[in-house]
């Protein structure tokens, strides 16, 4: 018999009265009924706060919770979701971006996945600049790790083994490190994309994360340091 688990879902938002919306109803018109749905809102100076709660209102048989208070940068408030979350499982869905389609949740967990699997991730349909979607893939292996929060639904019980983001201002990959302490084991790529990107944070924006993310990867022995240096050379 197929189990259908609590999955939270999380938007983080801050002044984002134009795509607010976009993401909340990709959320709330999903046909998975067993789910839990929580923005956390860094104390907007424009409408997201009211638009968001605007939008609550029409879904009254929804499990929404919505906060709105100051924090230290995305992923302060991404924990705050996650250490308020009631679910087995946790998906990343921040303002901007949105489920690739109504029937995501309901195809994914259409059957039991073995006990191991605690990490599902997906490629993701990316925009371009001219407004049309691309699809990106998205790999784990032993020398690959191309992943984005979007793309991925993971059980709760790992941020209990392997600590929660990372928060300060020095370091912009923290997601990219908690992916690292997943063991490839526990992974499970299915076909099923999850995510529509809009790829503009702060990830896709400079050099500085591409070089932390070598960094992490030596660390992590997923490279050399001469294999890295030479790579991000080339």
């Amino acid at each position: 018999m197929v189990t259908y688990p609590r999955i939270t879902i999380i938007t983080v938002c801050y002044n984002a009265e134009e795509n607010i919306a976009t993401t909340m109803l990709s959320v709330l018109n999903q046909n998975y009924n067993n789910i839990e749905y929580i923005i956390v809102d860094g104390k907007s100076t424009d409408k997201t706060f009211t638009i968001a709660k605007q939008i609550a209102k029409e879904f009254p048989q929804k499990d929404i919770k919505i906060v709105s208070e100051t924090d230290r940068g995305i992923y302060d408030a991404m924990n705050k979701g996650i250490k308020a979350a009631k679910g087995e499982w946790i998906c990343m869905m921040n303002a901007g971006d949105s489920f690739a389609n109504n029937n995501v949740l309901s195809n994914i967990f259409a059957h039991n996945y073995p006990a191991n699997i605690t990490f599902i991730y997906s490629d993701v349909y990316q925009a371009a600049y001219n407004g049309q979607y691309f699809i990106r893939e998205m790999i784990i292996d032993e020398k690959n790790l191309k992943v984005i929060h979007q793309g991925v639904i993971y059980k709760k019980k790992l941020h209990e083994e392997h600590g929660y983001y990372i928060v300060t201002k020095k370091i912009i990959i923290s997601d990219y490190l908690f992916f690292l302490s997943i063991p490839i084991e526990e992974t499970f790529k299915t076909p099923y994309i999850i995510a529509k990107y809009q790829a503009h944070g702060i990830s896709d924006k400079g050099s500085w994360c591409s070089q932390q993310i070598h960094c992490a990867d030596v660390v992590f022995r997923r490279k050399t340091y001469w294999g890295s240096l030479f790579h991000y050379i080339a």
